[in-house]
């Protein structure tokens, strides 16, 4: 017999299978938005709050809902006057192993120090493989803003990575 949720939400089997799905990947989306791997877990363990609550994301692709629901709340934590003064040095090495070789320690470090929406932008389309119209349905911004966020990301790590 199935057992279910014992308040209005999804089964506990639908929820452990998202968990496992999609834990890692929130994780490092959200440690690198927040440089915070401690604050990163409780982001990422109100979103499956959130989604078990919650049914409905089944409309569209459940990826993409639940790192809609983890972007928005970093974005949260930002706006928060707690988050701006607090110390949030996470090194390369706290990361999840879920990030790829690509995020070396000096492009990573790199990468976090650019303005959240070019980070969250540069993250979801290289690190996830999302496209810019995901990406633009994620954050409620246009697609043409996603690809300028690229853009100007794009030339700040260039610039950094010369030398200049």
């Amino acid at each position: 017999m199935q057992r279910e949720a014992l308040v209005p939400g999804m089964p506990e089997e639908e929820m452990s299978r998202l968990m496992d799905a999609y834990s890692g990947m929130l994780l490092g989306v959200c440690t690198v938005l927040l440089s915070d791997w401690s604050l990163a877990q409780d982001v990422v363990q109100e979103t499956f709050l959130k989604a078990w609550k919650r049914q409905d994301f089944h409309q569209g692709s459940e990826k993409a809902w639940l790192m809609r629901v983890a972007v928005n709340l970093c974005h949260d934590y930002h706006r928060s006057r707690w988050f701006r003064h607090t110390d949030r040095r996470t090194t390369p090495e706290d990361l999840p192993l879920t990030a790829p070789a690509a995020f070396q320690s000096e492009i990573l470090q790199l990468v976090r120090q650019l303005p959240l929406n070019e980070k969250e932008a540069v993250v979801l389309h290289f690190w996830h493989g999302l496209s810019a119209e995901e990406i633009a349905a994620m954050t409620g911004a246009s697609r043409s803003a996603v690809y300028r966020r690229l853009e100007r990301a794009k030339k700040h790590l260039k610039l950094e990575l010369e030398g200049g």
